[in-house]
């Protein structure tokens, strides 16, 4: 199983975060492994194979990560994500929807960044 556009691109927002220091800035989505994908109906779980390509952190770093959000679809269906981050490896991908059901396919999509307090959909 692969990693999705869209994770892709949220694991890119995450290394691209300024207060965070990555061992680096890309990784090669076509080397991560998906275990696991489990979907809860408003959204989902990607769980991932600790390898040389998930190790994107020193050695003790666990941080859950959380500052993006998506605009899926239209009409536009708002998601934001959580990142996981364990001994440094990328273990987790979850993504969320706020009540709604989680669309399927996801033909279209928009990340921003999460702002503490800001009203879905305004615009940046």
């Amino acid at each position: 199983m692969n990693v999705t556009k869209l994770e892709r691109a949220v694991v890119a927002s995450l290394l691209r975060d300024p207060e965070l220091h990555p061992l680096r800035l890309d990784a090669d989505f076509e080397k991560i492994n998906v275990v696991a994908r489990d979907f809860t109906g408003v959204g989902f779980l990607t769980h991932l194979e600790p390898s040389a390509e998930t190790k994107l952190f020193e050695d003790g770093v666990k941080l859950r990560w959380g500052q993006v959000g998506a605009r899926l679809n239209i009409p536009k269906v708002e998601t934001a994500y959580v990142l996981y981050v364990d001994e440094g490896y990328l273990t987790t991908i979850e993504g969320y929807t706020y009540g709604d059901s989680w669309p399927d396919p996801i033909d279209s999509f928009e990340l921003y960044e999460l702002k503490f307090g800001a009203e879905l959909g305004a615009s940046e």
